[in-house]
């Protein structure tokens, strides 16, 4: 089984993709990222090309911004 990888900033928008999370109550790994540097970096590109958070990713699976 595949964990739940959540992309995130402390001062991004992603707390209510996070709360969205916690209420569902499964488990997930948290990473954060940093503007400007992570969240450009060519292996964070891979996942989203876009270089935002939140992004939400189960496996191959990768559902982006608020959507997420």
């Amino acid at each position: 089984m595949h964990t739940l990888v959540f992309y995130t900033h402390p001062f991004s928008r992603g707390r209510v993709a996070r709360w969205m999370l916690e209420e569902t109550g499964l488990p997930y790994e948290e990473v954060i990222l940093d503007y400007g540097t992570t969240m450009k970096a060519p292996e964070y590109l891979v996942i989203n090309p876009m270089g935002q958070v939140p992004t939400l990713r189960h496996g191959d699976s990768v559902v982006t911004e608020n959507a997420a």
